[in-house]
């Protein structure tokens, strides 16, 4: 995996790379419980920390295929 070069907006600062990891999608309900994360899945992202401010930032770790939406535009 290549390590992006991303500065943070609000420091200016080289950000540093944290590591890979997989966020778990869907949330807990009280009729389901914890169903819907189960059949949810995970994300996996790449993640980025500010020296500075420790400001984070996410990026999809694996480019996947995204539908579009009726304007064309990318959702």
């Amino acid at each position: 995996m290549k390590v992006r070069k991303i500065y943070c907006p609000y420091c200016t600062l080289l950000m540093e790379y944290i590591g890979t990891e997989r966020i778990q999608l869907g949330r807990t309900g009280w009729i389901i419980g914890d169903w819907d994360n189960l059949l949810s899945g995970a994300l996996t992202t790449s993640i980025y920390e500010c020296p500075r401010c420790g400001r984070l930032e996410f990026f999809r770790y694996k480019k996947t295929k995204r539908k579009k939406d009726d304007t064309g535009r990318n959702i």
